[in-house]
């Protein structure tokens, strides 16, 4: 194992999956996801997340991947139904585990060098817990998809939460899509190396799924790349989270 250890902060989920054939359930967020790649990538890796008593076979599924699970209480866990029935996916969160500490975290990351922050929804990880990461001396991965959409009557919309700056402020290296990024720009009327100074990231990612996406640093220009062909039909779900953490 590298020696290196990263801590990978957010939901745990039980998925949904609707297809044009059917449905099924599945465990996913991205302590999954994320914390799986980093650790098939040799990093000691652990999960900071929030799971219900009743779904402890998850944090088995998770611990199967060499993922060292740290789970606070919780009544429920979060719940994605994700129709990809279309290629627009069009997603429902029913129920949602508690927010993730600041005491959670600053309970677990002595040890760590890297910290991904993966929220799925505005109230994923707590405000002050985000805030709080500023102050020590680590490398933070942040994936902006939770903090550019809303929950209302259980289904997820596009909008930027108050914790969004926050987030951006502590965080070196960040990754959108491309709707999550024109959802950035558009609510900054700003271009991307403007935010990039002003938050002092030093990476952006942009994915945009078949068209594949680009890398921009604050020295050069960005760097386009393609995707892969897919050559059969599947479920897309974590294929950012995934991403990501190949390219960390």
């Amino acid at each position: 194992m590298i020696a290196k250890s990263i801590a990978v902060i957010g939901s745990t989920t039980i998925d949904k999956i609707i297809y044009r054939n059917g449905s099924q359930f599945k465990i996913g967020g991205v302590t999954l996801y994320s914390g799986a790649t980093y650790s098939r990538h040799g990093m000691n890796t652990i999960a900071i997340t929030n799971i219900a008593a009743r779904d402890a076979h998850l944090i088995e599924r998770l611990e199967n991947q060499r993922i060292f699970v740290y789970s606070g209480a919780t009544p429920q866990t979060t719940l994605y139904i994700n129709d990809i029935r279309t290629q627009n996916r069009r997603q429902k969160n029913p129920a949602r585990a508690v927010s993730i500490s600041r005491r959670q975290i600053w309970e677990h990351i002595n040890d760590v060098k890297f910290v991904h922050l993966g929220p799925l929804h505005p109230d994923d990880i707590d405000a002050r817990a985000i805030q709080s990461l500023g102050s020590l001396d680590l490398e933070v991965i942040l994936d902006i998809q939770g903090l550019v959409r809303t929950v209302r009557n259980g289904n997820v919309y596009p909008a930027v939460s108050p914790q969004l700056s926050s987030a951006l402020s502590v965080s070196q290296i960040v990754k959108a899509n491309k709707q999550e990024y024109e959802t950035l720009l558009s609510f900054f009327q700003s271009d991307l190396m403007t935010l990039m100074r002003k938050f002092d990231i030093r990476e952006f990612i942009v994915t945009a799924g078949a068209s594949g996406g680009f890398v921009q640093d604050t020295t050069a220009a960005a760097v386009p790349y393609d995707a892969e062909e897919v050559k059969t039909e599947g479920d897309p779900t974590g294929a950012g989270d995934i991403f990501l953490s190949a390219y960390v």
